[in-house]
């Protein structure tokens, strides 16, 4: 029988579950970091789009209402790519699917960059939109596989702050380079990561083999999406795509708008990159410390922790900061506002949990179309939500918004409780 590519060799059919375990236990850290620059390229775009908003509101004569919904509904095809990656993932291999993302990340932030209008801009959002949703699905499903089950949390963790590193490093790029050199640049230097991602990936990853075993029998080449609908699976389907819908739509009620909402709190225009980089650095240090800590107290008691904590910073970064007297007459405390908007930020590392937890539900053959269905139709929430506040922020401020949203995670922790704990099983 022939090898499923030609970068993997096929252990033997006796393979058993300690000899993979054994493997595991070499924890090849370097892949972590790789993992972690491939998302950059895409998650960069997407947040840089923040501080270019007005401008290209502006350059095409719309609304900043409709200039969110041309630069972030696209987003809501994150399912289309996560059904597709996910299939070639479970199909060709992980690191082969994972290689196609990395590109097709590069090109959609390049062809942003010299877009003619919102039409097919919004056209080169819709393949950022899919590779967001494939690339999380087969990453996660990387990363879980290879690594020991007791110490999976935090892998998955380390690999999911390519997000906040990703937002840090459009936010540093937005302060130094400058709204002034235009919009179409700083979107173009969004893929610049890939540059450095895709050789990494192409010449050091290697094949998960767990999936090689799987596809030498035939089993993943035979699976379908239906089979994630079956009697055993169908209840984590569904409240994993719930709990995702419910994370990333608040999420995205968040990110997109804090540029906006320090400019309205009176912050100038020109601090507002490197103000927007302080509070990433509260997201950063969630989404790297939330594995380590669902390492230790299970998976369902620290995402709860972190939805019922995301209700009280979002609230409080929405309530505080925008009310008169919290400013007083010695203008705007910035340093506080900051402090809060990390605060919150920081409880955005329950997305470090998505991986792991949806990971432990889904067997082997089924794995990246398990992640991917739950995680890119949940991610529809990140299209909804800029909309969202955009639409009532207009009508309440962006403050308000804020407080009005926090609402959702107080849901998501009740759903959390239905699913079962998968600390330390072995995949």
């Amino acid at each position: 029988m022939k090898p499923p590519c030609r970068f993997c060799i096929i252990p033997s059919m006796e393979m058993d579950e300690s000899r993979t375990a054994r493997e595991s236990e070499k924890r090849p850290w370097h892949i972590l970091i790789i993992l972690l620059i491939s998302l950059m390229p895409a998650t960069a775009n997407t947040f840089l789009y923040s501080f270019v908003l007005l401008s290209t509101a502006k350059e095409w004569g719309v609304t900043p209402f409709w200039a969110a919904i041309i630069g972030f509904m696209p987003m809501a095809v994150q399912p289309v790519g996560g059904l597709i990656f996910g299939s070639l993932s479970d199909r060709y291999g992980r690191r082969n699917a994972l290689l196609l993302t990395i590109l097709l990340s590069a090109v959609s932030a390049v062809l942003s960059g010299i877009s003619l209008g919102p039409v097919d801009f919004g056209a080169y959002r819709l393949v950022l939109g899919m590779v967001i949703g494939g690339q999380w699905a087969v990453t996660m499903t990387l990363v879980s596989e290879i690594w020991p089950a007791a110490e999976r949390g935090r892998a998955v963790g380390i690999v999911q702050t390519g997000f906040p590193v990703g937002f840090i490093y459009a936010s540093l790029i937005a302060f130094w380079a400058g709204t002034g050199s235009g919009w179409r640049p700083l979107l173009m230097l969004g893929g610049l990561p890939a540059l450095l991602a895709a050789p990494l990936a192409y010449f050091t990853l290697r094949e998960s083999s767990l999936w090689i075993v799987d596809a030498s029998q035939r089993e993943a080449r035979s699976a379908s999406y239906r089979e994630i609908f079956r009697p055993d699976l169908v209840k984590y389907t569904l409240l994993g795509t719930i709990i995702v819908f419910i994370g990333a739509f608040g999420a995205w009620s968040l990110n997109p708008w804090i540029p906006a909402y320090l400019g309205v709190l009176g912050i100038p225009s020109e601090r507002i990159p490197l103000f927007t980089f302080w509070i990433m650095i509260g997201a950063l240090t969630g989404y790297t410390l939330y594995g380590f800590i669902s390492d230790k107290l299970g998976r369902k008691l620290t995402l709860r922790l972190f939805f019922i904590g995301m209700t009280v910073g979002l609230a409080s970064f929405g309530l505080v900061p925008s009310r008169n007297w919290f400013m007083g007459d010695a203008g705007h405390p910035v340093v506080l506002t900051v402090f809060l908007g990390a605060a919150a930020t920081f409880f955005l590392g329950y997305f470090s949990g998505y991986g792991s937890l949806l990971a432990e539900l889904f067997p082997t053959r089924v794995r990246s179309r398990g992640l991917g269905f739950c995680y890119t139709i949940g991610s529809i929430g990140s299209a909804i939500g800029p909309a969202c506040t955009g639409f009532i922020s207009s009508r309440v401020g962006i403050g308000n918004t804020f407080i009005i949203v926090s609402g959702i995670f107080l849901i998501g922790a009740a759903v959390v409780s239905l699913l079962p704990e998968t600390k330390g099983k072995r995949l």
